[in-house]
């Protein structure tokens, strides 16, 4: 069965039998898995509920063959196996009927598995396959919906063909994107594109930060895995320009004596890259920020001159940067 026909099975109920659950999409087999454990009245978890993890057959068995308590069936959560899958053929198929056993694997299982084989001939195999296009923009829709936010359908498709379909990260991008736009509100396309740029701006402020706070290998790791994303090193080097230019007018208003309330406010941009822009600019000078931006801003050239690749340039700026632990005084 797939994940859609086993949510419903815990919706109704599970049968005290044995559920072998495999597959790619790892985001959605911990929801199905979550589920399981809120359809349990929180008073009857801790005497109907365990949760083992690559359990020996002794231990697999002790815990299946205890009876539930105060309820008609008890759930046993079980991650990955301790020792060869045929040895839990008894368990599998033999267990106490109150008792409802769930064998949970990462990634796919291989065809020949005996465990699988058991549990795909008693009907109980469940396949989490990656969630397709417009599955990811239905869930979308209903995170949005539920969360009080309105999403139609085609702004949900470009959503999705934005962030792309893995899950664990459309969830994240989501919820940013729920509370860029607010309860009572509808989403628009335009949103998308400013909501998914604050999330390159989060990325980039917090490889910054690593900088600043003396891990630059750590921080070249971050440039490397933003670029990794798809983020050219041009384009990356003219977002960091924006970025140190914002600074550089924090810097300004920090100079002149002017409050952070008032600094911020002045600033053009969200009030999260603002705050975050004013915190950095503190550990540079005006002519530190300023040679910065001029040596970015030659990244283009680099490139096109031949002179070095704009990668290695950008990150050659980076490095050779004084970067400033504490704030200047």
């Amino acid at each position: 069965m797939n994940h859609s026909q086993f949510f419903s099975m815990i919706r109704k109920g599970l049968p005290g039998s044995t559920f072998v659950l495999h597959g790619e999409e790892e985001y959605v087999k911990a929801q199905a898995l979550s589920m399981i454990e809120r359809s349990i009245p929180e008073d009857l978890r801790p005497f109907n509920y365990a949760v083992m993890k690559q359990p020996t057959v002794k231990e697999l068995s002790d815990c299946c063959e205890t009876l539930p308590l105060f309820a008609d069936k008890r759930y046993v959560i079980c991650n990955e196996l301790g020792e060869e899958p045929s040895k839990y053929k008894e368990i599998i198929i033999s267990h106490p009927e109150e008792t409802v056993l769930v064998i949970a694997f990462k990634g796919v299982l291989p065809k020949n598995n005996s465990v699988l084989k058991l549990a795909s001939s008693m009907g109980n195999e469940v396949l989490f396959e990656k969630l397709t296009a417009n599955e990811c923009a239905k869930w979308a829709i209903k995170h949005a919906n539920e969360a009080g936010v309105m999403l139609h359908p085609d702004t949900a498709q470009l959503f999705v063909r934005t962030v792309g379909e893995d899950m664990a990260n459309l969830v994240s991008e989501t919820d940013k994107l729920i509370a860029f736009v607010g309860e009572g509100n509808t989403v628009t396309k335009q949103d998308i594109s400013v909501c998914i740029r604050a999330s390159l701006d989060l990325k980039v402020y917090n490889m910054l930060d690593m900088f600043i706070f003396g891990k630059p290998a750590d921080g070249i790791r971050a440039l490397h895995s933003i670029m990794d994303e798809g983020e050219e090193a041009i384009g990356l080097a003219s977002f960091l320009v924006n970025r140190f230019k914002v600074m550089l007018s924090a810097r300004r208003g920090i100079d002149a004596g002017r409050g952070r309330r008032e600094v911020v406010a002045s600033m053009e941009g969200s009030s999260f890259a603002n705050d975050r822009a004013y915190e950095s600019a503190k550990r540079f000078t005006q002519d530190e920020l300023l040679n910065l931006i001029s040596r970015l801003s030659d990244t283009a050239f680099m490139r096109i001159s031949g002179t070095m690749k704009d990668d290695k340039y950008l990150e050659m700026v980076l490095m050779e940067t004084k970067w400033r632990q504490d704030p200047i005084q």
